[in-house]
Formats: structure tokens, C-alpha cells, sequence
């Protein structure tokens, strides 16, 4: 085992906890019950706290995203295939609409924190590269970000509602509808 891997085992842990429940509802307290170590340990592999802990899950999910969207958007190929690429890809990372996305949850961090802030990018970074992908297919600028922005809109609306619902065919339902807007009109290129 590399020094590396029990951090990764241990952000991974970290991502499902902050996932579910967001910056603000994670103790020191839970990471450790979490994790099963003790606070000099988790302080030894995050010296800043909990602010260190989020940023580390936020440049996890950064990578989840590139795997699930960003690399399928680019790839060779028509833009259904790569929309279909990027939807079922996103479909395994949300685990068919049952786990809540973890930028949406660390969204509720104060306004304009560091953490907000950076989970905000990262979905602004996803409607861009739904954005590109539409212009590649012909689709003008303006109407490729506002369906873009709808597109991304149902899928994490629907995260929120299957939350609260727990009818995880809104998740599916939403994901249908994505891909409808998505590749509606556009040229396949």
C-alpha cells in the first residue's frame, strides 16, 4: 500500500459524508466516526480542518466529473452517442438518482466561501462543456448555454426531488428529458 492510498480511501469516505450531508452538517465528530480515526489523524492527513477535508472532496469530484462528463463530451463521435455516453456514465455516478450531488450539497456552504465558491465552478465547468459539445454540433452559442443550463437543470432538480421524494424515477424521467433538449435539432458531427 502507498502512502496515497489510505488518503484516497479516506477522501472517498469523505465524499460520501459530505455528499450527504453538505459542509455545514459534517462534524469533526462524524468524519472520525466516519473514518474510525481519531482527530490528530484525520488532522495529520488534513492539517487545515474541515476547510482542507472539502476541498479535497471537491477536487475528487472534479475528477468523477471528468470521467463521467467532461471526457465523454470530447470524445470522437455524434453528439447523441456522446450525450448518451455522458447521461449513462452520469446515471452510475448519482447511482441512478439514490445518492445527492455532492457540488449541490456543499453549495449550501455560506455564500461566496471558498468551498460554494469551488462547487460553483464545477457545475458552471459542466454546463460549459455541455455548452461546447452542442456548439461542436452546430448548435449557435446562446441557444447551446440555454440548453445547456436546462439540461443541467433537470438532472440536478431531479437529485433534489428524488431526495425529497424518494421516487427515483424522477431521476430517470429527468435524464430522458435532458437528452431530449440536449440533442434536439442539432447536427450530428
Amino acid at each position: 500500500m502507498t502512502n496515497a492510498e489510505p488518503r484516497i480511501a479516506l477522501i472517498e469516505r469523505l465524499f460520501e459524508l459530505f455528499r450527504v450531508k453538505g459542509y455545514h452538517g459534517v462534524s469533526i465528530a462524524d468524519v472520525s466516526e466516519a473514518t474510525g480515526l481519531g482527530r490528530s489523524s484525520l488532522y495529520h492527513y488534513f492539517p487545515r480542518g474541515k476547510e482542507e477535508m472539502a476541498e479535497a472532496v471537491i477536487a475528487y469530484a472534479r475528477a468523477a466529473l471528468t470521467r463521467a462528463v467532461f471526457t465523454p463530451l470530447v470524445s470522437e463521435g455524434p453528439l447523441e452517442a456522446r450525450i448518451d455516453g455522458m447521461l449513462s456514465l452520469v446515471s452510475q455516478l448519482y447511482a441512478g438518482g439514490e445518492t445527492p450531488c455532492v457540488l449541490a450539497s456543499l453549495l449550501s456552504s455560506e455564500a461566496g466561501s471558498p468551498i460554494a465558491e469551488a462547487a460553483a465552478r464545477l457545475l458552471c465547468e459542466w454546463t460549459a462543456a455541455l455548452a461546447k459539445a452542442l456548439r461542436s454540433a452546430g448548435v449557435a452559442e446562446a441557444e447551446a448555454l440555454r440548453r445547456a443550463s436546462l439540461a443541467l437543470g433537470q438532472i440536478q432538480g431531479a437529485l433534489v426531488l428524488v431526495r425529497a421524494t424518494k421516487r427515483r424515477e424522477a431521476f430517470l424521467d429527468a435524464l430522458g428529458e435532458a437528452r431530449a433538449i440536449l440533442i434536439a435539432g442539432a447536427h450530428a458531427r
